[in-house]
């Protein structure tokens, strides 16, 4: 219970795009047993995948969703894959792998990780590239500002020339290098403000202050 949650990046973009008090909840949930929660997007994740590295064909990756049981997940790749052909068509760069990025809060009582689903060539820019597939609305605002937490954490020496969202809900890319120092430091801001909330759920739970070297959760995606 002492341990400090960790989220995946399309978890925390849910958590910061959430009304007030869906937030808290989701903040306390990461205090609460859990023994994982099924993951409803990792089917999509597994076609995007073998589609940008073993030159799966579109229409072979949407023949196998007929594998996946779960109607309403199987609607999900179908309408996710056929958006991320669209904008492929557009987007027509090489695709390689890029290695996961995590970070910790200023008061490190929550980690962040971010998952490029692939590397991508735009505008001339090395860009890490992690996909979105959820219902909920993004503002991107927040987005961005998300993606600035990560570009000013990553080490300078690895890392890609840009950082971007793809949503497969309607085809928008969020680019960090869209964003300006007042959406960077906004995203500061609500980091600490995040602390802040993650810091009263510890007291209401009764767990002692989070220090360095707490062992992580495992991250929703």
């Amino acid at each position: 219970m002492s341990q400090v949650p960790k989220f995946g990046f399309s978890a925390f973009l849910k958590l910061i795009n959430a009304n007030p008090k869906p937030q808290k909840r989701l903040v306390r949930d990461r205090f609460r047993p859990s023994t994982g929660g099924y993951d409803f997007h990792k089917s999509l994740r597994q076609r995007v995948q073998r589609i940008a590295f073993e030159n799966l064909a579109l229409h072979d990756a949407l023949a196998s969703t007929a594998e996946i049981g779960k109607k309403a997940e199987r609607e999900s790749a179908i309408k996710g894959l056929r958006q991320f052909s669209e904008w492929r068509q557009k987007n027509l760069g090489d695709l390689s792998a890029c290695e996961s990025f995590l970070f910790s809060s200023p008061k490190e009582l929550f980690k962040v990780e971010f998952t490029p689903n692939f590397l991508i060539e735009l505008n001339g820019r090395r860009t890490a590239v992690h996909l979105w597939n959820t219902r909920q609305a993004l503002s991107a605002g927040l987005v961005s500002a998300s993606l600035c937490m990560v570009a000013n954490r990553h080490p300078l020496e690895s890392r890609p020339d840009d950082f971007a969202v793809l949503s497969l809900q309607d085809g928008r890319l969020f680019r960090w290098s869209d964003a300006n120092k007042e959406t960077a430091a906004f995203g500061e801001k609500l980091l600490e403000v995040l602390d802040l909330e993650f810091a009263n759920a510890r007291l209401e739970f009764g767990l002692p202050e989070a220090v360095e070297g707490d062992a992580p959760d495992n991250p929703t995606p």
